[in-house]
This record gives structure tokens, sequence and C-alpha cells, in this order.
């Protein structure tokens, strides 16, 4: 017998097989233990609201728990469950009347894309450049709820989850080309309302000064 411990640290193909094979229940435990926060950061990131990102959390694994006996291992465990919490976000965002305004944190942004965001982000060394760091991230999360949901969508999974290109088409029944593609086009264009909205503060800014 395996203590849960060991159970714990055993990788996803032994979790998936003990659980289809033998009923583990603690091989479920030990995946829901592991994934559970990733998917909750998902629907956060998606939805933008704390309790429909908890429902997500709970939509996917007792999806996860009904169907993991048909899981076959043709794409990792991780997309697979990426792929119930993206279906079950969309049937919510569309059920939703009240669209959420802020999807993603400024924090998060700047894992995007790395060093583009740090040298388009206005570096706050005086009180001055302080307020308009601030409003800069507020207007920077406004613009993200432009971008449209299937390449949001995407952009969250890759740049925001740090999934692989293949799992995130894998997760949203399209081709990795598709979903690279998607990408491209997400980036773009958030980076170029993001610099529309710096470039004409810093004009104003400089304009104010004269």
């Amino acid at each position: 017998m395996f203590g849960n411990a060991e159970v714990e640290m055993m990788d996803d193909t032994v979790l998936v097989e003990r659980f289809k094979v033998h009923g583990d229940k603690r091989a479920f435990e030990a995946i829901l233990s592991k994934y559970e926060n990733q998917v909750y950061r998902f629907g956060y990131r998606m939805c933008g609201h704390p309790q429909d990102a908890e429902d997500i959390v709970q939509d996917t694994f007792e999806s996860a728990y009904r169907y993991l006996k048909d899981f076959r291992g043709e794409a990792s465990l991780l997309s697979w469950l990426l792929k119930i919490a993206s279906s079950a976000c969309i049937k919510k965002r569309r059920l939703r009347k009240d669209q959420p305004k802020n999807l993603l944190s400024y924090e998060a942004l700047q894992e995007v894309g790395g060093a583009e965001v740090e040298l388009a982000t206005p570096q706050a060394e005086t009180p001055a450049d302080q307020i308009v760091a601030s409003e800069m991230k507020k207007k920077l999360e406004e613009l993200l709820h432009t971008i449209p949901e299937h390449y949001r969508i995407v952009l969250v999974l890759r740049d925001i989850e740090g999934v692989s290109s293949r799992e995130a088409a894998e997760a949203l029944d399209i081709s990795e080309t598709a979903a690279k593609v998607r990408l491209h086009r997400a980036r773009a264009m958030l980076f170029k309302k993001f610099e529309e909205v710096y470039h004409g503060q810093v004009q104003e800014r400089r304009a104010t000064s004269l």
C-alpha cells in the first residue's frame, strides 16, 4: 500500500492509471491538489469573478472525475483539464449579461512578452511618474477585455498559464498553427492598444510641462 505522500508524488500517468484501474480516490485527490490552483487562476482570468472561478474549478473536476476513465493520454493531463475548464468558462460567460471589466491583473500581464512589457511600461521613479504608472495600470486593465475572447483565451493559456502551443491547441480543439496565429494577433492587439495609450500620455505630459 502507498501512503498519501507517496501517491501525491506520483506522475500524472501513474495517477490516472491508478484511478482508472483501481478506482483509487487518493489518486484523483492528488490530481486535484496538483492542478486546482492552476484551473482556478485560469477561470478567474477568463471570467473575472472569484465565484465564477470557483465554479469553473468545481465543474472542471466534477467532469474530470466522471470522464477520466476515457482519458487516453493523447494530450497532457493539464491540457485536458484546461480544455474542460475552457468549455465551462465559455459557457458561463455566454450566460452572463454583465461582462467583467478586468480580466487579467497588471502583474499577470507583465509575464506576457517579458522584456517587451518592461520597455512599454513607464518607470515610476518620481511622484509624477508613479501617478502616470498607476493611471497606465488602470488603462491597461481596461484594454484587456477589448480583445476578442477567442484571442484572449489563447493568450491566457500560453502567456499566463504557460502551456505549450500544442497543449493550447488541444485544449481549444484547433490546430497548433491556428493557436500560434491567434496568440500573435492577441499580443499585437494588446501591445498596439497599450502603446497608443502610453504615447498619448507621454505627449500630454510633455505638453503640460512646457
